[in-house]
């Protein structure tokens, strides 16, 4: 096996996205699809970040805001989207201010624990990664919901 085999077995595309000024990333493989913003339905008494619901041809999928989850400003923007992605019990839509591009990135270009406080907390920060000169905190959107977040969420959506 040759080395640029080695390094390219390595290598995995994530899918960068903007929640305020700051930059992320997540495995292409967990994300299900993009698509345009919707406005949910609301649904009440659930945490704040919990948007309400949408319906994703025929399916109910319960829509969070990235933006209040990370403590960020939410301001609408023709760049919103919603990533839809796969989670131990279904399909959650997170948005976003904006979808930005797909990267490969081998596992060495990724700082696995960086010494850094973020306002991602550290159960689903994966690590940072720098590209063209920018750092892209990479995320685990499957676990960026508690299990028990998760199990309320598609309890509303259903």
């Amino acid at each position: 096996m040759t080395e640029a085999s080695v390094v390219q077995q390595r290598e995995s595309r994530y899918l960068v996205f903007g929640v305020g000024p700051e930059l992320y990333g997540t495995p292409l493989l967990g994300v299900r699809e993009v698509v345009e913003p919707q406005a949910p339905k609301p649904v009440p008494n659930t945490v704040e970040y919990f948007t309400g619901v949408i319906n994703i041809r025929g399916e109910i999928v319960g829509v969070i805001d990235l933006r209040i989850k990370f403590g960020q400003p939410v301001k609408d923007t023709p760049h919103n989207a919603l990533m839809v992605f796969m989670t131990e019990v279904g399909p959650v839509a997170a948005l976003v201010d904006k979808v930005e591009s797909v990267v490969k990135l081998s596992s060495d270009q990724i700082e696995s624990a960086p010494s850094v406080r973020t306002r991602v907390p550290s159960q689903y920060l994966t690590g940072i990664a720098e590209v063209e000169n920018r750092l892209i905190t990479i995320v685990d959107l499957s676990k960026i919901l508690s299990t028990d977040e998760v199990a309320v969420v598609r309890a509303m959506s259903r």
